[in-house]
C-alpha cells in the first residue's frame, strides 16, 4: 500500500476521533474501518462501527475539548503501520502521548487498532541471560557498544 493511501486513511481516522456528531462520525468510521474493525483497549475491545463510535464519544466525555492527533511520521511493514499520537488540550498542550499499531485489511481500511499510551518499555529484568541482551558494558578495547 502506498503512502498517500495510508495517510488518507489515517486522516479520516483522526477526523472521526474529532467528530462529535455521531451520524457524521459513523460515516467517517465506515470510510476508514472495515465493518468488523476493532480498537483494542487495556480492558475492553471495541468491535464494529457502533462500538468504536461509542468509544470516541466517551473520549470526548473524558477529555473535554481535546483532540487525538498524529505526532510522528508513519512506518509500515506489510499490512501494518505504526505511528506516534498524542492527546492535545484546548490550549495546544500535549496531555498524553502514545504509539499505535494498525493492521490494514486488503481494501486499505483498518481492521485492528492497538494503541499503547504512555508505554515506555521497561528495562530488562536482572535475571535475563546476559548473552541474550544488548551489552551496556565497554568492550575490551574500552569503546562503548555501537562505537
Amino acid at each position: 500500500m502506498n503512502s498517500p493511501t495510508l495517510l488518507a486513511t489515517l486522516e479520516v481516522y483522526f477526523e472521526a476521533f474529532a467528530e462529535r456528531d455521531s451520524g457524521r462520525r459513523g460515516e467517517l468510521l465506515s470510510r476508514c474501518f472495515t465493518e468488523r474493525g476493532e480498537i483494542w483497549g487495556p480492558n475492553q475491545l471495541f468491535a464494529g462501527h457502533a462500538a468504536i463510535s461509542e468509544k470516541i464519544a466517551r473520549f470526548h466525555d473524558n477529555w473535554p475539548g481535546c483532540r487525538l492527533v498524529l505526532a510522528t511520521g508513519v512506518t509500515t511493514f506489510s499490512n501494518f503501520m505504526r505511528f506516534g499520537n498524542a492527546i492535545v488540550g484546548v490550549d495546544g498542550s500535549v496531555l498524553a502521548t502514545g504509539e499505535t499499531i494498525i493492521e490494514l485489511a486488503p481494501n486499505g481500511r483498518m481492521s485492528r487498532v492497538v494503541p499503547f499510551w504512555e508505554a515506555a518499555l521497561p528495562l530488562l529484568p536482572d535475571t535475563w541471560p546476559k548473552h541474550l541482551a544488548v551489552s551496556t558494558s565497554p568492550a575490551p578495547d574500552g569503546t562503548q557498544p555501537g562505537q
